[in-house]
């Protein structure tokens, strides 16, 4: 593992005039808040466990990990701007906390493992004057009755008066993280109204959209309430496009009907959610609030179901057919990215696997997170039962329509269906 030289004039914010930052966490949302700070002039170091995403940064290979990021770097390699890796924190002006926080696929209760192992390993270098800012997603008064109460109690230093603590999520696309990172309107939530206006000041130096003010409790609220919006609205779309297959109905072209309707925008109903917000923020509520979070719960409910429905409908569809073979192309969460974290198309294909079903897979961005032009689909489709096309990464659509006219031809039975 490569470690560039732990120098204090490498993190001394008088070389710019600007605060200098430690971000704990290399992910998808780490990664590109080091640069985007490194990138506005901020000394910077980026911390992780692990010494791949460590070595990354320091011999300047973030894209062949992170290839959205290949932009940024470039930047970096250009203006040679002050950003640096290590596998333990060091003395900043400023630490951001960016560490997963999943849940327990059984209790469904978050897992802040992560957070808390952050929060401790920054505690022997934080002083007075320090902001902590927490972006990791959590339960409603994570900020303030955990992360508060460890932090005073192992450094002696009164949050909001001799040291900062807020609570501001990100507000990320993957595929478009850059663009957003900056643009977005950001929540900043403090302790106190001081913690606030302290990463006020670092945000607006790097920050395009607006920066909205309030309180921590109300900022781990507003994350977590965007996220279930969609989700209940997503639940919505795919419990009618169950019930169209009920009824014999076009679910496509229902909705495009449905929406002609000034005041009503039906989303497009899928295979499930997946990603690590919306599939997971959800059951945050839910486990703070059982009793009042029956919506919620039910939405989840129906959205964790589809990935079971879809391999049902698959089923169905090849029950006539002696040793079916089915390919099943798209394994990505959504279209268009190389990310594959709670993937509904991956649960699809483990439980037709479970049953004994021959199944193979392709997905474009699993081998070459670019995706690839040309998609060699009649090779994949060919003496083939069934193909479906779960996620719609453009390339396969593209692939699929050139090669609508023959794909009947080279499958032994041709049954296609886009999900």
């Amino acid at each position: 593992m490569t470690v560039l030289p732990s120098s204090p004039e490498n993190l001394n914010p008088a070389k710019t005039g600007l605060l200098s930052v430690c971000v704990v966490g290399l992910g998808y949302v780490g990664m590109p808040t080091a640069l985007l700070y490194a990138r506005g002039g901020h000394p910077v170091l980026g911390v992780d466990i692990n010494p791949t995403l460590v070595d990354a940064v320091n011999q300047r290979r973030i894209a062949a990990v992170y290839p959205e990021l290949a932009d940024w770097e470039q930047e970096l390699l250009n203006h040679n701007q002050p950003l640096r890796a290590a596998v333990q924190p060091e003395a900043a002006d400023v630490f951001i906390i960016a560490v997963p926080t999943p849940i327990d696929s059984q209790t469904k209760q978050c897992d802040l493992r992560a957070v808390l192992a952050a929060t401790k390993s920054i505690l022997p270098v934080l002083k007075s004057e320090d902001c902590v800012i927490l972006e990791s997603t959590v339960p409603p008064k994570t900020t303030t009755e955990i992360i508060k109460p460890l932090i005073e109690s192992a450094t002696g230093l009164s949050i909001g008066e001799s040291l900062h603590l807020c609570f501001s999520p990100e507000r990320v696309l993957p595929g478009n993280t850059t663009r957003e990172l900056v643009e977005n309107d950001r929540i900043i939530g403090g302790v106190t109204p001081q913690c606030t206006v302290k990463a006020k000041t670092l945000m607006q130096g790097v920050i395009q959209g607006q920066l909205l003010l309030t309180d921590a409790v109300t900022a781990e609220f507003c994350k977590l309430a965007e996220n279930t919006y969609r989700d209940v609205n997503i639940a919505l779309a795919n419990e009618l496009s169950v019930l169209a297959d009920e009824y014999g109905v076009e679910i496509t072209s229902a909705r495009s009907i449905i929406n002609h309707h000034p005041r009503v925008n039906l989303l497009q109903p899928g295979i499930g959610v997946g990603g690590h917000c919306i599939a997971v923020d959800p059951w945050f509520f839910v486990e703070a609030s059982p009793i009042n979070t029956r919506l919620i719960r039910t939405s989840r409910e129906v959205n964790d179901r589809m990935p079971d429905y879809c391999a049902q409908r698959i089923i169905d569809a090849v029950s006539n057919i002696e040793s079916p073979r089915i390919c099943l192309l798209g394994l990505a969460y959504k279209p268009n990215i190389a990310d594959f974290r709670e993937s509904p198309a991956l649960r699809i294909v483990d439980i037709l696997k479970a049953k004994g079903y021959h199944v193979t897979t392709y997905d474009p961005f699993q081998e070459n997170p670019e995706g690839e032009a040309n998609i060699p689909l009649l090779e994949l489709a060919r003496d083939q039962d069934y193909l479906g096309i779960l996620v719609s990464h453009t390339v396969l659509l593209e692939a699929y329509h050139r090669s609508a006219s023959t794909l009947s031809s080279v499958m032994r039975t041709p049954l296609i269906r886009i999900f």
